[in-house]
């Protein structure tokens, strides 16, 4: 699995809908790199930049959701 984030710079932040998220790493399937296990889109977005680990991505990744 590889992880990447969505954005250049941590912090919380607004997105172009109103909603407030805060930036971490996701984990992606090397067959869909472009959905993180959690849902989020992933698309075009830089990869390792740093972040924390989102936890809904792990718990997958570990069995803990599916």
């Amino acid at each position: 699995m590889e992880s990447h984030t969505s954005s250049p710079r941590p912090g919380l932040h607004r997105s172009d809908d109103g909603v407030d998220f805060e930036e971490c790493e996701h984990l992606v399937h090397d067959d869909d790199p472009d959905t993180a296990l959690c849902g989020v889109d992933q698309t075009g977005v830089p990869w390792n930049q740093g972040f924390r680990m989102c936890q809904a991505c792990a718990a997958v990744a570990e069995g803990r959701m599916n």
